[in-house]
């Protein structure tokens, strides 16, 4: 679940999969991997949330919208104390709704926010 290669960070990314896959070499031995459904487009978004707990940040969808916020409290680092935060806002693509939307933290700190996959298609 590691593949980070897009680091476009913060924002989200809409692919068209149809140029994404006419554009990467077949996959040699890929038979654990399913191939992006044709004409399919990804909503993603990747931020680097490492200086956060997981109770430190809010997911929310309202109207339309993707918000993620995030805040700690004052804490003490090597320069003395520090509090963070910070709130982004997306636009969702049209028909996707909070039921549509997966969350993943992954343990180098890269908060990943997308499209759930169809049933079926794991």
């Amino acid at each position: 679940r590691l593949d980070h290669a897009l680091y476009a960070l913060p924002g989200p990314t809409i692919v068209d999969l149809r140029k994404t896959r006419a554009a990467q070499s077949p996959p040699v031995n890929s038979a654990a991997e399913r191939p992006p459904r044709e004409g399919k487009s990804r909503f993603q978004i990747l931020l680097d949330v490492v200086q956060f707990l997981p109770e430190d940040i809010i997911i929310q969808t309202f109207e339309g919208w993707l918000l993620i916020k995030a805040q700690h409290g004052t804490r003490m680092d090597e320069h003395g104390f520090i509090s963070r935060s910070f709130t982004r806002q997306y636009k969702l693509p049209d028909g996707v709704e909070t039921k549509d939307l997966s969350a993943v933290l992954c343990h180098d700190g890269i908060l990943v926010v997308e499209v759930k996959d169809p049933a079926g298609t794991k």
